[in-house]
Parts: C-alpha cells; sequence; structure tokens
C-alpha cells in the first residue's frame, strides 16, 4: 500500500508541476543537471521500511520504478525510471541501518542513508553514463560532487520527513504497526 501511495505521489508531483518549483533553484543553478528532481516520492517508501522492514522498502522502490517507467518515454525515461527505483532502496539499506542500530543520535545515523545513496548514485552514474548515454568519462567524473550533492539532498528530504511522518505514526497510533516494526526497535529504551 506504501509502494502505491509512493507512486501516486509521484504523480501528483509530476503533473502538477510541483517537482518543476521544488527543482526550480537547482535548475537555475545547474541547467546541465535540470533533469534531477527533487521529490517527496521517497517518504512513503521510507515509511514502508521503518514499519515492515527492508524488503518491504525495496518492493516500494520497485513498484515506484514501474509506475514511473510506465509514463516514461524512450530510453532515458527508461534509465531514468530505473536509476530513481536504485537511489530510493538505496537510501532505504543507510535508513534502515539507522533505525535498527541507533539508540542514541538518531538523526546522525540517519545520515546513513543519504550517503549510502550518493555513493551508490556516484557508481551508477559512472557506469550508466558513458555506456548508454555515450559520454566521455572524464565529463561525468566531473559531475560527480554535484550528483553526489543533489542525492545528498534528495536523500535527506527522503530519510528526516520520512522520519517526521513515522514517529508521528508511532506516537498517535503505534497498534497498526507490526510489533517488530524497525522503528519500534529504534523508539524502545532497552530494559
Amino acid at each position: 500500500m506504501l509502494g502505491a501511495l509512493s507512486v501516486a505521489v509521484d504523480y501528483s508531483m509530476e503533473f502538477s508541476g510541483l517537482k518543476d518549483l521544488m527543482s526550480s533553484l537547482w535548475a537555475m543553478a545547474f541547467p546541465f543537471l535540470s533533469f534531477l528532481k527533487f521529490d517527496f516520492d521517497g517518504v512513503p517508501i521510507f515509511c514502508s521500511t521503518a514499519f515492515f522492514g527492508l524488503t518491504a522498502g525495496f518492493l516500494a522502490s520497485v513498484i515506484m520504478g514501474l509506475a514511473i517507467a510506465i509514463r516514461a518515454s524512450g530510453l532515458i525515461g527508461l534509465v531514468g525510471a530505473a536509476m530513481k527505483a536504485l537511489a530510493e532502496a538505496s537510501t532505504m539499506v543507510g535508513a534502515y541501518l539507522a533505525l535498527v542500530k541507533a539508540r542514541r543520535a538518531r538523526g546522525l545515523w540517519l545520515s546513513l542513508g543519504p550517503i549510502t545513496r550518493a555513493a551508490v548514485m556516484c557508481l551508477a552514474n559512472l557506469f550508466v553514463v558513458p555506456h548508454l548515454f555515450q559520454q566521455p568519462l572524464a565529463f561525468v567524473v566531473g559531475l560527480m560532487p554535484l550528483i553526489a550533492f543533489f542525492n545528498i539532498i534528495q536523500g535527506s528530504i527522503t530519510t528526516y520527513l520520512g522520519m517526521a511522518v513515522a514517529l508521528a505514526v508511532v506516537k498517535r497510533a503505534p497498534h497498526l504497526l507490526p510489533e517488530d516494526a524497525p522503528i519500534l526497535r529504534s523508539t524502545r529504551v532497552p530494559a
């Protein structure tokens, strides 16, 4: 269900122009990277990971990637959909580690999500851009700081906003969550 919510968020933001609005400063600063868009798509994916575990987060990422692929046009759109799914899934790996391992300084631990995302997406871009889009490797390497910066920002939006939503659910409706929810492991005080 949270995968479907992520799709609804993505389609709503895409077709309302909210992604373009959120990304306008980025597009003005880096017009050659204006295809990178900020959004809230990852918040339901984070919640699926926080409530049901890493597998649920991966599944929600795949569902969102497939939904983006349906509206995508051509190879560039399909690659973008796959890269978005990979970005969100990689964010969930770091965030999941924070959820199950952090006892203190959870905000600091949560930075593992954006850091993991940035590292994975830099590696993915080093492979995809030169091979599929015929760009020189030196050019792609030169883009790495900006690609990492974008992914740190987007990963932070996903992780920290997702954590705020997840904690609100824990506070107001913990009875709706499974007993072994990762978010509950990190919010319990050890006996």
